[in-house]
């Protein structure tokens, strides 16, 4: 590797101080300190010595200058006395010889000036004055000559001034007479006045080159002593300070060498780049990743040479390498001899000339990570395949969760002369534990709780087949629960796995008698609250366990039981929570809260031992399913009413009156929603919508309805078929005019109303209002399209109302419109199939029960739908398709207050669920 540069060199910092450890790097750093300021001590004493002298020299120049400037003008003005005396001697002269009155005024103007300047420069002289630059002090001879005797030369000014004054008073007051003061005053100015204003003069000379004369000699002086202060500064100052930069610049060769061996024998790239992107340093591990050798790419472009023209070509790259220290790694290709392309991650420094700060060498240090890369990519592809199964697991486990919930019952348990309340809690999203109630014949309430071994996904799965067990019992109106636990056994051998099992308790009530009959299949007992003696008892009755054996012989036992007494059945998960301690909550805990909240609703004494269950785990969750169910026998049951019609096997359509439905409470044994039918001859329907909603009746066409008949009635019977055909298409076969939209992006939403609105306007023939309502459900169904329908695996929203967001092709995300002579249709399609009969009938029920629309209640534009159409048909098949269909007759203007038939229509894979709105 040929040497650094030398200015690059001297840069570089100590290699040995940059070793891990951190004394040495101390110790080097108190060394390059310790140097510094030695050096810069003796440099600033050397520094001192010249400024102090210098200094010196500068006083005592301007102290000679001073002088003279000072002497110049004290023997000026002194000079000047001796003028001023003579010219006032003339004026006095001549003012008194003058017999021209103007001549007369200009001499005695004249003289007074002279009088006046030839005092105020005595007084400069004598008392010093800073206007005319005389000094306030003087030498004693001087002070001898002006106060002293014989000459006293400062009395002879001011009698020689008074004189002046005297004259020119006396000529105002008599002019043309010859003062007496004329004599004195030429006696004085050629006499004894001029004498001493002479030898004023000349000791003020003599004085000014005395000071002169010791100013020389003082700079004489100091000349001397800076001589011997350099020579002084030369032998204790630089020669040391010389001899120690020698020292230093030795060592810092010393060090560039053993840093030019580290970066030689380092196993990572070093590449030195200068200012204009050439190289300057490769060292030898840089020649074997290359292939180059250093004195072939010495001097050439680095991006040209080593990177892909596609790289170099990106500013990034030359800001990166050329455009200081980085912060961070970066990782770019790196073009080998033969072409190769290896992946290198670079670390970017620069080296500064450490007195101006200029970049002398962009060093970019790198390491080849092609192999790792590889290694990553590959790991990262199977992360992603771990991913992808993981979340499609999770997805299917969400799905299952939903599917689990939307089979059990509704937790209010409202029964022939029974009423309670059932809660469950699982440890993961799909539970092992199940509950379940039904009413066979206005009479007998069957209710039951089961516990599959283990949770998750397989209990999930057992519990699910429990389900459409109980399901199939519930049909065929069985209240036996021996027999009941015989089908169940055998469904469970059927589908469950060898190590798997379910235990379960059955009971089935006789309203009309009080007859309860238990059979329990392997689950914890029940406790028994008999009212008449205000105490809890336990049930012991016992089973094998669901799914064990072929023939397990269930038997029940059967007691009669009064109004006002209590059964608690609950899973072992609830006494079997330990706490930190590993205490479990055990039986003696529950009976306790059992007694203090006998006397209290089944809904508190549930909230009461849940919050134990939670205190005592010290958590909210538990480590097993927790399942619990309270119901109280509330009265006999003389009589059922019935519903006119056949409850026929779920396969079959049933029709009944809604009148009907409202006055008998609901269904009087469970059926398939989906295939139930509610028609309504006259009269309000609006009023008995919320009660057909919680019956969970979601197919409701009313007889008198026109459009209805138009549509076909057999046709509206038939729509619980699927046999793919879009319903728009279904229902305007033969279309006249249509039109449709499709969306990539939540913006597209305001091209189609735009598009949908000039539809809307070409065509001629439209009712009255009828544009308006269209636009106005086109909006409402856009929305929730882009906001409502996309949720996820818990039911959450995806999307806030209102954010820009892009619409994956796989939504689906559709919006029709057809018409043809008679009537008019608008459909909304998405493949999210997340819209629940429980949502619909819901909202539906919110609204109606206000009799309209009632701020704060959601739901507003479903309800709005049915009421401004004149039929709404609602399809679909969970996680696969939504399709919401209005139908306008075009015969007859938009009323929102006629009564529109509905039909929800829920396509379940796994068949409908009955007994329950949700299903």
């Amino acid at each position: 590797m040929a040497a650094l540069p030398s200015d690059a060199a001297s840069a570089l910092p100590d290699r040995g101080a940059t070793a891990p450890d951190a004394a040495a790097t101390a110790i080097a750093d108190r060394n390059v300190a310790q140097l510094t300021r030695g050096i810069w001590l003796r440099s600033i004493t050397g520094l001192l010595l010249i400024a102090i002298l210098a200094t010196a020299n500068f006083l005592i120049l301007h102290d000679v200058l001073s002088i003279n400037s000072s002497a110049a003008t004290i023997v000026n003005i002194s000079g000047r006395q001796r003028m001023l005396s003579q010219r006032a001697a003339l004026f006095a002269t001549r003012l008194v010889a003058s017999r021209d009155e103007a001549e007369r005024r200009t001499l005695r103007t004249e003289l007074d000036r002279v009088t006046g300047l030839l005092l105020s420069s005595h007084e400069g002289l004598t008392r010093g004055s800073t206007a005319l630059g005389l000094p306030a002090t003087m030498s004693a001879t001087m002070n001898t000559l002006y106060f002293g005797e014989p000459q006293h030369l400062d009395r002879q000014v001011r009698d020689y001034v008074e004189q002046l004054r005297a004259l020119m008073r006396r000529v105002d007051e008599q002019p043309g007479a010859v003062p007496p003061e004329l004599r004195a005053i030429t006696a004085a100015a050629s006499g004894p006045l001029l004498v001493t204003l002479n030898q004023a003069v000349q000791q003020y000379e003599k004085e000014s080159e005395a000071e002169v004369a010791r100013a020389i000699l003082y700079e004489r002086i100091v000349y001397g002593v800076t001589l011997l202060a350099l020579l002084l500064e030369a032998a204790l100052i630089y020669r040391p300070l010389v001899n120690r930069v020698r020292r230093a610049t030795e060592r810092l060769v010393r060090q560039q060498q053993f840093s030019d061996r580290v970066v030689d024998t380092s196993q990572a790239l070093i590449i030195g780049l200068d200012s204009a992107g050439r190289i300057a340093l490769f060292n030898q591990h840089s020649q074997k990743v290359t292939g180059h050798a250093e004195a072939e790419v010495h001097g050439r472009d680095f991006l040209s040479t080593f990177l892909p023209p596609e790289a170099a070509a990106d500013p990034a790259m030359e800001k990166l390498f050329l455009g200081g220290a980085g912060t961070g790694r970066t990782e770019t290709p790196l073009r080998t001899r033969d072409g190769r392309l290896l992946t290198v991650e670079w670390s970017n420094a620069e080296l500064r000339d450490p007195v101006s700060g200029r970049t002398l060498l962009h060093l970019a240090t790198g390491v080849d990570i092609t192999q790792r890369k590889q290694a990553e990519q590959e790991l990262q592809q199977a992360l992603e395949r771990t991913e992808a199964l993981g979340s499609r697991l999770r997805q299917e486990v969400a799905h299952a969760a939903v599917l689990q919930r939307a089979m059990l019952p509704a937790p209010e348990i409202a029964l022939p002369g029974l009423q309670g309340l059932a809660r469950l809690t699982t440890s993961t999203e799909v539970g092992g534990d199940y509950y379940d109630h039904y009413a066979v014949d206005g009479r007998h309430a069957i209710f039951l709780i089961g516990d599959v071994s283990g949770h998750g996904v397989a209990s999930g799965t057992l519990v699910s087949a429990a389900k459409m067990a109980v399901h199939q019992l519930a049909s065929q109106g069985e209240t036996d629960p021996a027999a009941m636990l015989e089908h169940l056994n055998e469904a469970l051998l059927a589908s469950s796995h060898d190590s798997m099992f379910m235990t379960m308790l059955c009971c089935s009530l006789d309203a009309r008698t009080g007859r309860l009959r238990i059979a329990n299949a392997g689950h914890a007992f029940p406790y028994y609250w008999l009212d008449a003696e205000q105490g809890w008892g336990m049930i012991e009755v016992e089973g094998v366990p669901l799914g064990r054996v072929r023939e397990p012989a269930y038997a029940a036992i059967t007691f009669d039981i009064q109004p006002g007494d209590r059964l608690f059945l609950y899973t072992d998960g609830l006494v079997e929570q330990e706490n930190g301690q590993r205490q479990a909550f055990g039986h003696e805990g529950l009976e306790n809260l059992l007694y203090d909240h006998a006397a209290e609703a089944a809904d508190t004494l549930l909230e009461r031992v849940f919050a134990a269950l939670a205190a005592h785990a010290g958590r909210e969750g538990f480590d097993d399913d927790a399942t619990a169910m309270c119901v109280t026998h509330m009265a006999r049951v003389e009589g059922a009413p019935a519903l006119p019609g056949r409850l026929a096997a779920a396969r079959d359509l049933l029709q009944v009156e809604a009148a009907a439905v409202v006055e008998a409470g609901g269904l009087p044994a469970p059926v398939a929603r989906q295939r139930v039918v509610a028609t309504h001859a006259s009269g309000a329907l609006l009023p008995m919508l919320p009660a057909l909603c919680e019956a969970g009746i979601r197919r409701v066409l009313p007889d008198d309805q026109s459009f209805l008949r138009e549509l076909g009635w057999q046709a509206l019977l038939d729509q619980h078929h699927l046999d793919g055909i879009d319903d728009l298409a279904r229902w305007i076969a033969a279309p006249s005019d249509e039109a449709v939209w499709t969306f990539a992006h939540s913006s597209d939403k305001a091209r189609a109303m735009a598009g949908l609105a000039d539809w809307l306007d070409a065509q001629p023939d439209l009712p009255e209002g009828l544009r308006d309502i269209v636009v106005l459900m086109s909006d409402e169904l856009i929305e929730n399209g882009l906001y409502g329908a996309p949720v996820d695996a818990t039911g959450g929203k995806l999307h806030h109302k209102g954010e820009v967001r892009e619409v994956q092709p796989q939504e689906g995300l559709r919006l029709q419109l057809r018409r043809d002579g008679d009537r008019l249709g608008l459909s909304m399609s998405d493949r999210w199939g997340t819209f629940t009969p429980s949502i619909f009938l819901r909202r539906l029920a919110l609204n109606a029960g206000q009799q309209g629309l009632e701020a704060g209640v959601g739901g507003a534009g479903l309800y709005l739908m049915w009421r401004m159409s004149d039929y709404m048909q609602v399809r679909v098949q969970p996680q696969r398709l939504t399709q919401i269909t209005l139908l306008w007759s075009l015969r007859q203007p938009p009323d929102p207050d006629r009564d529109a038939g509905f039909q929800f229509l829920y396509h379940h894979e796994l068949g409908e669920l009955p007994g329950s709105s949700t299903a």
